[in-house]
């Protein structure tokens, strides 16, 4: 039997790097190539141009006239009344559920403060 030789590491390293052979990096295309791929009228039709073309106008057309929208609607002062008590009934509704002891954010009722019987500076029933 013969007795099996431990290497080093460095011999390991060596002994794969000797195995291991970089690829060669892959020619770059030449210009008939690039240009065959850019200009071939076979990439593309016609038809799906004029399409993408015609769905591209329509949702800028679809944009411009939200925003001429809203500036119409910033501009009128019973849309800007709105907004203000809009916005002032949603923080009253979000102060009001504040106030609820249950939580709702998980999806489940859930006590807002949990119970126990140890007191100490922790809880929420400290000091009562």
């Amino acid at each position: 039997m013969s007795e099996r030789k431990l290497l080093t590491r460095e011999e390991i390293i060596r002994r794969l790097r000797a195995t291991v052979k970089p690829k060669p990096n892959p020619q770059p295309p030449t210009v008939e190539q690039r240009t065959t791929e850019r200009f071939n009228p076979n990439n593309t039709p016609t038809p799906a141009v004029i399409d993408a073309a015609s769905a591209h106008v329509d949702a800028a057309t679809r944009r411009m006239r939200q925003e001429a929208k809203e500036i119409a609607e910033a501009q009128d002062p019973r849309a800007r009344y709105q907004r203000e008590l809009d916005r002032f009934w949603q923080s009253q509704r979000d102060f009001e559920a504040s106030l609820d002891e249950w939580d709702y954010s998980t999806g489940y009722r859930e006590r807002r403060y949990r119970t126990t019987c140890h007191r100490g500076p922790g809880d929420p029933d400290w000091g009562l």
